[in-house]
């Protein structure tokens, strides 16, 4: 654990909190246009970093390896569910909802996890998990005000996450996969409905820079993260996760939304199932630090 890695992963962590404020700026298009070229500049971007440092045999290795394939294939479709629904979210007014979802994302994988890779818990987790359950409960029943699109943006991304995780791939050459396998039905899409005044013959000069990097904004966060994660202790890794959804919760009352009583509510039971779960997990954390860096190094990536 070094400086240098420490600032790697809090810049990476900081670039996606600051997401919001990125996709907002091209707000005077529809967010399907705008995904469709986030799907193809990302393609771009990845695969000539790679090519740079003479990875692309790696790239080619995942296609050839029939066993990467049968995770990475269905853990495309739930990464191009999650930026879907951030996108969309962000145009929408939606910036809180995301960071709640992402509050949840922890606790989510951690609950799917007792039942995919049968892990163990102790009391404290479950009641951490409990919070965040009493939190929506309260929102929808109380106020009658259900976050949907909260849940399924945790959702999405912790199916994607138990799936990279049996996949086993670098991060970068996984999100080139990724990003390849949903680039023929992007091209489709843009060549086919996007060609008129709804797409590309409306599009200015800024709108073209913007497009063009969003790619790399899509993938910058990863390199950092897959550079700088190596080195560092599995449980501050676990703290930083919560920088990204609180840089986002500023984002969203930046960009003009209010925390309203019932969204303060659900957030205050979440953080207090987080506070409750990362202290649980703490003292466990630092025993399995070796393995977990392992995990971390080649697992989940947050988009």
């Amino acid at each position: 654990m070094n400086r240098k890695n420490v600032l790697l992963v809090l810049a990476c962590y900081v670039m996606w909190g600051l997401q919001p404020l990125f996709w907002d700026l091209l707000a005077g298009y529809d967010s399907l246009f705008i995904l469709a070229n986030r799907i193809v500049w990302s393609v771009v971007f990845c695969v000539s970093i790679l090519a740079l440092r003479g990875d692309l045999y790696k790239l080619k290795a995942v296609f050839m390896d029939k066993a990467t394939l049968r995770y990475l294939a269905p853990a495309s479709f739930f990464l191009l569910l999650d930026w879907g629904l951030f996108i969309w979210a962000v145009q929408s007014g939606h910036v809180l909802d995301t960071s709640m979802g992402y509050y949840m994302g922890p606790l989510v994988v951690f609950g799917l996890s007792l039942f995919m890779f049968h892990e163990r818990c102790n009391k404290w987790q479950i009641v951490a998990i409990l919070f965040a359950v009493a939190g929506v409960t309260v929102s929808a029943l109380q106020f009658g005000s259900f976050p949907g699109m909260a849940i399924a943006l945790s959702l999405a991304f912790a199916i994607y996450g138990a799936l990279k995780k049996f996949a086993q791939v670098e991060p970068l050459v996984s999100i080139a996969a990724e990003t390849l396998m949903m680039a023929p039905f992007a091209l489709l899409f843009l060549l086919f409905f996007r060609m008129g005044d709804n797409g590309f013959a409306s599009v200015d000069l800024r709108g073209w820079l913007l497009l063009a990097a969003s790619g790399a904004v899509t993938a910058m966060p990863m390199i950092l993260y897959s550079v700088g994660v190596i080195h560092l202790p599995f449980y501050v890794l676990g703290f930083f996760q919560y920088i990204s959804p609180s840089i986002s919760l500023l984002c969203g009352l930046l960009m003009g939304e209010t925390l309203t009583r019932e969204r303060l509510i659900t957030f205050l039971f979440i953080w207090t199932g987080l506070a409750i779960f990362s202290l649980s997990t703490l003292k466990k954390s630092k025993a399995k630090e070796p393995a977990a860096q392992g995990d971390i190094a080649n697992g989940d990536d947050i988009v």
